[in-house]
Parts: structure tokens; C-alpha cells; sequence
């Protein structure tokens, strides 16, 4: 049987007006469980950890008027909605994780697909990495991040650019690679 944990009226109450650490009992009470959530779609201790701490730190950041109205007035269940708020959260560390992946693979695909040593395996690193350096500055940065398995949307976040800029642009940067790649390499 889980345990249960509620949180009272008066926390919710003192949390709308602006007491974060009116949770803390919700928090010390239903960490195992937010954990056990996170970890069951990530296999990882600390990606569970992290996906809990950002779901509180964005109930935590929520304007006092929207805590208001979700947990006065329309009367949202705090728990059930930190619950939904951990399982999506989790859900969407997967797809980025498996889409990150995707990229790096896709991004192979422009190397030789015959490697007989290491070497030669060697060599199409460097030739890559020559490549990557042949770059603009700003584009070097970009296909870094994708490459490192960065998501469009926190891409444009450090760039300060909109997700579909950040999105339009690694897709001319891998165009450019894959030309560049063409006319040096075969």
C-alpha cells in the first residue's frame, strides 16, 4: 500500500500567498514516491532527483496570482498535479534523451560507414572535428550543443534565440556539414 500524504488547506493557502516553504511537508512526505516515479522511466538515480527538483522549482516559481487561481479557485489537487507534473516531466527526459541519440547517429551517418581500425576511425574524427572548426563561431556552438544532446528549445535558451530559430538553423548547419563533408572527404 503507498503511503498517503496530504497536504493541508492551510499550506495550500500559505503557499498562494507566497510561503514556499509551506510544502516542505508535502516534500519531505512524498519524496520516495516523486523519486520512484522519475526513476522508473529513467533507470537514473540523479535524473530522478533532478526531474523532482525542477518540478518543485517550477511550482515554486509560479506567480502568486496563477497559485491563486489553480489551487483556490478552481481547487487543483497540489499532489496530484506535482504527480502528473513529475510523470510528464520524466516522460519528456526519455524523449529527449532517445532524441539526442537520434541526432548523434544522424550526424554518423555523414562519416565513412566502413571503420576497419582505429586509425582510419581516427582520421574521420579529425576530418570531422576539421570540418566542425570550418564553422562560423555561432554555428560551432549550435551543433556543439544539438551534438552534446542538447534540445532545439534549450539550444535557443542559451542562445537567446526562439526554439524555431535555434531549430531552422542546426537544420542549414547540418546541410552545410553534409556538403562540406561531400566536397573535402569523398
Amino acid at each position: 500500500m503507498k503511503p498517503s500524504f496530504d497536504i493541508s488547506t492551510t499550506a495550500i493557502q500559505q503557499f498562494c500567498k507566497g510561503d514556499n516553504q509551506a510544502l516542505s511537508q508535502l516534500y519531505k512526505e512524498g519524496l520516495p514516491q516523486f523519486y520512484l516515479i522519475a526513476y522508473r522511466y529513467t533507470k537514473s538515480q540523479q535524473e530522478a532527483e533532478d526531474i523532482v527538483a525542477d518540478c518543485f522549482e517550477k511550482l515554486f516559481c509560479m506567480p502568486l496570482q496563477k497559485r491563486h487561481q489553480k489551487f483556490i479557485e478552481e481547487q487543483i489537487n497540489l499532489k496530484a498535479l506535482l504527480l502528473v507534473m513529475i510523470n510528464n516531466k520524466s516522460i519528456d527526459v526519455v524523449k529527449t534523451k532517445n532524441n539526442r541519440g537520434r541526432i548523434v547517429e544522424g550526424i554518423k551517418l555523414f562519416l565513412p560507414i566502413a571503420v576497419f581500425n582505429g586509425a582510419k576511425q581516427s582520421l574521420t574524427d579529425e576530418n570531422f572535428k576539421s570540418i566542425l572548426n570550418c564553422l562560423p563561431e555561432r554555428e560551432k556552438i549550435i551543433i556543439t550543443l544539438s551534438m552534446e544532446g542538447y534540445t532545439n528549445k534549450e539550444v535557443a535558451d542559451q542562445l537567446g534565440i526562439s526554439e524555431k530559430t535555434a531549430a531552422n538553423q542546426l537544420a542549414i548547419i547540418r546541410k552545410k556539414i553534409k556538403e562540406l563533408w561531400k566536397t573535402f572527404m569523398e
